[in-house]
């Protein structure tokens, strides 16, 4: 991603100084989804901020046009000059209506000068800050709710973000993207992901799941969320691992580190110890290849169940503990029932959405 846009703007100037090269961005040069976003969190962040970003909406409109005798034009035309505005900056994200009000009853206790123009106060500036705000409110929610992203069962899907990191959805699985100027995060909510960081020192990138996040700034490492925890493999670079316990221990906390090679589960009543993997097998099903070694056959079944819509089901305790090691193709379970069906005793019956495998074990007291 091009972030020269957004780091032009000093975050040390004046607040009216920022407002201005917002609007020159916004307005007069070839803004990014980026740019956007990151105006969208600047504007919201104080009533001090809407406020000079319409002045300098407004000073511009009345440098430029011949047809606006200030302050003697009619309310009505200032809430259309000020949703005008609004439009021409469509990227706004949500402004709370407090700040509109803060914002106008800041106003109205002063009167600004700028280049010889007396500014509006008072009941018309609060007209116009609040049909500004209005005017942008569902443009507003529509740039600060998330992105989801989402695979079926079977469904495998890559996709580039904004920053340029790419990430890679297993089966069955889905995720929410917020970017922003200070923070890329992105919520694994189901299933798998492979994620190849973008290098960006100024911004971490996290990965979170219900109790867990990854935070990392340029590398590469898979998040496997399960109903029994959550396994963090880093396939190159180093991330930080960080649980409900550390964020205990202080605003910042490092988290355990993960060196590449290294596997980490959390799961409940499971000690947190990192162990080196074949990082191989852990990402092997971006090719549709399960890895197993020695590995029970109920947990197989149960593997390739998250990739196909007919569910396997091995009604044998006995033949469920098993253990295999093996390579097998995610989307061809037959291949899979062709070995079940090799151990003796096996009867394998099939239904358009269920196959299910029993096993008569012989009777060996006669």
């Amino acid at each position: 991603m091009d972030r020269r846009h957004t780091n032009e703007i000093p975050p040390t100037a004046p607040v009216a100084e920022q407002a201005a090269a917002w609007w020159m961005l916004l307005n007069e040069s070839n803004p990014t989804p980026a740019d956007h976003r990151a105006f969208a969190e600047w504007v919201a962040r104080s009533p001090e901020r809407v406020e000079a970003y319409l002045d300098a909406a407004r000073l511009t409109r009345f440098l430029t046009s011949r047809n606006t005798p200030w302050p003697d034009t009619p309310t009505a035309d200032l809430i259309r000059a000020a949703k005008a505005s609004a439009n021409e900056v469509a990227s706004l994200a949500t402004v709370d209506a407090r700040f509109a009000t803060a914002a106008a009853q800041r106003a109205s206790s002063t009167e600004k000068r700028a280049f010889g123009v007396r500014w509006l106060t008072g009941p018309r500036l609060a007209a116009i800050v609040v049909a500004t705000v209005a005017a942008m409110a569902i443009g507003l929610y529509v740039h600060l709710r998330p992105e989801r992203i989402e695979t079926a069962v079977g469904e495998q899907r890559s996709v580039v973000l904004s920053d340029g990191s790419l990430v890679t959805l297993n089966t069955a699985s889905s995720i929410e993207i917020r970017m922003s100027s200070e923070r890329r995060t992105v919520k694994l909510l189901a299933g798998e992901a492979l994620f190849a960081v973008a290098h960006d020192a100024t911004r971490p990138f996290e990965v979170t799941t219900e109790d867990t996040t990854v935070r990392a700034i340029g590398t590469q490492f898979n998040v496997d969320r399960r109903p029994t925890g959550t396994t963090v493999t880093v396939v190159e670079g180093r991330v930080a691992v960080i649980t409900p316990t550390d964020k205990n221990q202080g605003a910042q906390p490092s988290g355990l580190p993960l060196e590449a090679g290294e596997q980490l589960t959390l799961a409940p009543r499971t000690a947190r110890r990192a162990v080196r993997t074949d990082v191989a097998s852990a990402i092997a099903w971006t090719q549709r290849k399960l890895v197993f070694e020695h590995r029970h056959l109920g947990e197989v079944a149960d593997e390739f169940n998250r990739y196909n819509r007919q569910i396997i089901e091995i009604r044998s305790a006995e033949l469920r503990e098993q253990e295999v090691t093996g390579v097998f193709q995610a989307n061809d379970p037959a291949s899979f029932l062709t070995f079940l069906a090799g151990f003796p005793g096996v009867t394998i019956e099939r239904s358009p959405d269920r196959v299910v495998v029993t096993q008569q074990v012989p009777d060996t007291t006669q």
